[in-house]
């Protein structure tokens, strides 16, 4: 019985969801400033850091889903996770259709990414207000 308490609260532990969340949003400013690496012989870092955002992200998912937090928090937490899985999915096809050419397309995919990422901030910034006050 008291191992099982102790591995219930230890799957439920606020600092280490709040870890996770501050480590990709950290993750992510490295990724945005990547960005300027872009047409460089050192673009394959963009790569690096949006693989590391999308395994964090499905990292928090499964650690969200194990969590007793309120539905709230899992909310911003599931919202965080899943942006930072797209953000890989739309970053290859962004780079897909620069490499390709396609400006048009490129340009609509760019958009698509800015609008993932300030779901991205907004889910990152609740988490870390609402684990807080877990009740």
């Amino acid at each position: 019985m008291v191992d099982e308490t102790h591995h219930k609260i230890s799957e439920d532990n606020p600092t280490r969801l709040r870890v996770i969340v501050s480590g990709l949003a950290v993750i992510y400013v490295m990724t945005f400033l990547g960005g300027f690496l872009q047409d460089t012989q050192y673009n394959y870092f963009n790569y690096v850091f949006f693989s590391l955002l999308f395994i964090g992200g499905i990292g928090l998912m499964r650690v969200t889903i194990k969590s007793t937090q309120t539905r709230t928090t899992k909310g911003f937490l599931f919202l965080t996770g899943i942006t930072t899985a797209l953000l890989l999915v739309f970053y290859i096809g962004y780079e897909w259709f620069r490499l390709q050419g396609h400006g048009d397309l490129e340009a609509s995919t760019e958009g698509l990414l800015y609008l993932i990422t300030l779901f991205f901030w907004i889910g990152a910034i609740g988490s870390l207000i609402l684990i807080r006050r877990r009740s």
